[in-house]
C-alpha cells in the first residue's frame, strides 16, 4: 500500500499544479518501488493519447516532483515557434524535425505559465533538427543571425546548411546521410544569452 499512496501523491502533485486540467494514473515509467526514484505515465483530459510522466525522487528524505506536461502542452507551438522563426530568414524551403521531449521534467511550471516563459526556461530540453537552403561562407556571420534569430529561447540544435535549388523536405534525410551540406552548425544554449557549445563541421 505504501507504493500506492506514492502514486496517489503524484497523481495529487499533477493535478494541484496544473488545475485546469485532470490526470489520471496510466502505468508505471521506469523506475520502482523502493528506489529513490518513481516514475509514472499519466493521461490528462486535454491531451488525450499523449504520453506524460511524472517523476518522484527522494533527496536527503524529501519528495522532489517534476513532470513532462509542459513539453506535451506546448508541442504545436514549439514548432511552430521554430519553424516560422526559420522561415524568416531561410525561406520556405526547409526541413524541420521537431519531437517534445518525453524524459526530462521540470520541477517549475503551472497553469499559468506562458509559451515565452517555457520557451526561455534552461531547465526545459527543447531539440531540434533542421536543413536549410543556404551556402555558408562565413561562419562567425551566419552565427550570429541564429543568435539574433533565438534571442529569446534555449534551445539546441542541428542545422544543415545546404547549397541547392531542390525541394529539402523531400530530400533531407538523404543530405544529412551522404553530408551533402555545405555545413552543420550545432549548438546548445544554457541561457537565452549564453552558449555552451557551438561546434562547425564541413559537408562534403
Amino acid at each position: 500500500m505504501r507504493g500506492q499512496d506514492k502514486i496517489d501523491r503524484m497523481i495529487s502533485y499533477i493535478n494541484n499544479k496544473y488545475t485546469d486540467d485532470h490526470f489520471a494514473f496510466v502505468e508505471m515509467s521506469g523506475g520502482h518501488m523502493g528506489s529513490n526514484v518513481t516514475k509514472i505515465v499519466v493521461e490528462s483530459n486535454k491531451y488525450p493519447g499523449k504520453e506524460i510522466r511524472v517523476i518522484c525522487s527522494e533527496v536527503e528524505g524529501e519528495e522532489i516532483y517534476t513532470d513532462t506536461y509542459l513539453n506535451v502542452k506546448f508541442e504545436e507551438q514549439t514548432y511552430d515557434y521554430i519553424r516560422e522563426t526559420l522561415i524568416k530568414k531561410y525561406g520556405d524551403n526547409i526541413y524541420l524535425e521537431y519531437v517534445p521531449d518525453d524524459i526530462a521534467c521540470i520541477e517549475a511550471g503551472s497553469s499559468s505559465t506562458t509559451f515565452k516563459e517555457y520557451i526561455s526556461d534552461p531547465n526545459v530540453y527543447i531539440y531540434f533538427s533542421a536543413v536549410v537552403g543556404d551556402e555558408v561562407n562565413d561562419e562567425n556571420a551566419v552565427f550570429a543571425e541564429i543568435k539574433e534569430l533565438f534571442s529569446d529561447s534555449v534551445l539546441r540544435a542541428h542545422i544543415y546548411f545546404v547549397d541547392t535549388e531542390e525541394e529539402i523536405a523531400n530530400n533531407a534525410q538523404l543530405f544529412i546521410k551522404n553530408k551533402t551540406y555545405s555545413k552543420e552548425l550545432y549548438f546548445v544554449k544554457n541561457t537565452v544569452d549564453e552558449y555552451k557549445t557551438v561546434e562547425w563541421t564541413d559537408g562534403v
